[in-house]
């Protein structure tokens, strides 16, 4: 019998990868099992949300921030991703921590529990117990108060919190922060908030579906585990060349403590 996976953030970026990859494993002739994917969405009429749809998930219209609605979709569920959206909160953190408890007291019901096998928490390391501490990135404390209060939650035991590196999609989809600014004088400057010869890691958010099928196929093997996925490690000067070898413009570094 198909198993019930619940996705949340469905048509965004890590759930869409995670929602088309489940698709692919439950089409497949593999020995994964097969998945009932409950695709959850504020809006399913959506080109994405119709995109899945037609691809074979079942949308499911609820809301992270409305505790109610999310109660009735998580019963009977095996598996649930889970990530907050952040953005879609007009990057207020009050209300993406709100997101991620409603998910938490959702999947600790008794109905939820029962048949629950596994809960995959994409999160972010605590920028503030860094080497290096960054006190104020409201998001990454946003995430780690929702991790704090899944590991303290009936649902610990089956916990995998997964951690991801920058996509290498933010070049293109979030254009005018991630690559040189063009200057008043014709000239492009990168300015990152580290130094110029730091290692920054990175990977593609469409291989995240890769991982997550690989975590579900032994998931008790993941339980209580926190997983990085890193695919590759570059500095900002790397970063420079890739963009003077793509775009054919000159880019000098501003080279600073934290300014390159």
């Amino acid at each position: 019998m198909a198993k019930n996976f619940v996705v949340f953030g469905a048509t965004g970026a890590q759930g869409g990868s995670v929602t088309l990859a489940l698709l692919k494993a439950s089409n497949s002739n593999s020995s994964i099992n097969k998945y009932n994917i409950l695709a959850v969405t504020r809006n399913p009429h959506t080109p994405q949300a119709q995109k899945l749809s037609s691809a074979g998930a079942t949308l499911v219209q609820a809301d992270m921030e409305d505790l109610n609605s999310l109660k009735e979709l998580v019963k009977g569920a095996h598996f649930i991703f889970v990530v907050t959206d952040f953005l879609g909160a007009e990057g207020n953190s009050d209300r993406e921590l709100t997101q991620g408890l409603n998910v938490i007291e959702a999947a600790s019901s008794a109905a939820c529990l029962e048949t629950l096998e596994a809960v995959i928490w994409s999160s972010l390391p605590d920028a503030r117990k860094q080497p290096f501490a960054y006190e104020n990135i409201v998001h990454f404390n946003s995430k780690r108060a929702i991790s704090d209060a899944l590991w303290d939650s009936p649902l610990r035991s089956c916990v995998t919190e997964v951690w991801l590196a920058a996509y290498y999609e933010n070049f293109v989809n979030s254009w005018g922060i991630y690559e040189p600014q063009k200057q008043p004088d014709g000239s492009y400057v990168l300015k990152y908030p580290i130094n110029a010869d730091s290692k920054i890691p990175f990977m593609s958010v469409t291989d995240l579906g890769k991982l997550i099928t690989v975590i579900i196929e032994d998931p008790t093997k993941y339980h209580t585990k926190v997983v990085s996925f890193v695919s590759e490690w570059h500095t900002p000067l790397e970063l420079l060349e890739s963009f003077r070898n793509g775009t054919y413009i000159h880019t000098s570094p501003i080279l600073s403590n934290l300014l390159c």
